[in-house]
């Protein structure tokens, strides 16, 4: 049996989203030596490009989204740097692993010839057409074309329905779903035997060359303050705008010696003009910043299913987290240091934060140890690994 992972082999890498969980994967895939599942080999020559023969309604709205990108990893198929032919025939795999929507809606001309089983990982924090247009697009551009980018729903309506399989982290991780398309109770029930959950699992991080106290000394930051970490998207859908304001609330506390390290790109939203908060940027080892720090937040108003949570979890760290989408999955280990909180609920928060920065070193030590039990337990890369392998394997030998 032979599987296509259709992602490109230079495009993985160790961040968020697709192309982080592809790169964790093909890690282990190469540690063992697993030879039948493959990638898409990087091509040197451009290809010639698949957007001239998208359907009109898609190109108009396309070509204004590309204009105002600032970060879109999805949207760089429109550039079509995946080949449509020479690459390999999809003949030639038994199963077809796709990990976006718009990437599937594009190569469907050549799905309509395949026999083998297609399979979907959306990834996204809400569906993709509403994430470009949402999220990717300037507020006015989208006011003005609204009807032609509600229309490029088309793209995940296709995806959804044309896939032999779906796979999921989890169930939880569907809720993005559900607030954000209002078909996907139907899509889901149609589709509903499709339906397979494997939770992801990344590499563990190695914080053995890290010093907390130089990266702090780095920063600025006083080795006597409680330092809260967040690194994502400067966006809504993350809940950064949200995150603001806890740190507002809790930075006019003067009982509390409190310092908010930010990783990310400052846009569309930027931070907060306080001491106390600090900016960082876009780096390449996000993960020193978390282990700098004594706490890690995940303020999402969706979530999918957050490789970040996965990292912060592996470094051993406590977490607040909303009680939203993927990361109620978590809500089942009972013996955590994960602290959940309802997306708005900005006291809520603050006072979780201000109960941990009264806290011990012993007691966020334990929180830190925990998480990183639950973390070794059942979301290493070789765990996902292995699971991912059985359901593979099981899909293409015709027994599921």
């Amino acid at each position: 049996m032979k599987e296509l992972i259709y992602f490109k082999l230079c495009d993985l890498k160790p961040e968020g989203g697709p192309a982080g969980y592809l790169y964790n994967l093909h890690a282990e895939l190469e540690r063992e030596s697993i030879s039948w599942i493959s990638f898409v080999p990087t091509v040197e020559k451009p290809a010639k490009k698949i957007f001239n023969r998208m359907p009109s309604f898609i190109k108009k709205p396309a070509k204004t989204i590309k204009k105002y990108v600032t970060r879109n990893k999805v949207l760089d198929v429109l550039n079509d740097n995946i080949p449509k032919r020479g690459f390999a025939r999809l003949d030639d795999y038994d199963v077809v692993h796709f990990h976006s929507t718009l990437t599937m809606y594009k190569t469907k001309d050549l799905l309509d010839e395949y026999n083998g089983v297609v399979i979907l990982t959306s990834h996204s924090p809400k569906i993709l057409s509403k994430e470009i247009a949402e999220d990717y697009t300037r507020k006015k551009d989208y006011e003005r074309h609204k009807a032609e980018y509600d229309k490029l729903v088309a793209i995940d309506n296709y995806a959804f329905n044309r896939a032999d399989r779906i796979i999921f982290p989890c169930k939880e991780s569907e809720e993005p779903y559900y607030h954000t398309w209002k078909d996907y109770k139907k899509i889901h029930e149609t589709n509903k035997n499709k339906y397979i959950y494997i939770p992801t699992g990344i590499s563990s991080v190695d914080t053995g060359n890290f010093s907390r106290k130089k990266i702090r000394e780095k920063y600025g930051i006083p080795d006597n303050k409680f330092v809260v970490c967040y690194i994502g998207r400067h966006n809504k859908v993350k809940g950064y705008d949200q995150l603001k304001d806890i740190a507002s609330k809790v930075l006019k506390n003067s009982n509390i010696e409190a310092h908010f390290l930010i990783a990310g790109k400052e846009a569309p939203l930027t931070g907060l003009k306080n001491k106390n908060w600090t900016e960082a940027g876009w780096i390449n080892n996000p993960n020193e910043l978390i282990f700098a720090a004594d706490a890690f937040v995940l303020p999402n108003q969706e979530t999918y299913f957050d490789l970040i949570l996965l990292q912060a979890m592996s470094i051993g760290k406590p977490i607040i987290l909303t009680n939203t989408g993927g990361n109620k999955y978590f809500k089942k280990f009972k013996e955590s240091g994960l602290f959940f909180y309802d997306y708005g609920d900005i006291n809520g928060a603050a006072n979780i934060i201000k109960k941990l920065s009264k806290s011990s070193k012993g007691d966020i030590s334990k929180y830190g140890e925990a998480n990183k039990k639950i973390f070794e337990e059942n979301f290493t890369i070789e765990i996902f690994a292995k699971k991912y392998i059985e359901e593979i394997t099981k899909i293409g030998s015709g027994k599921k």
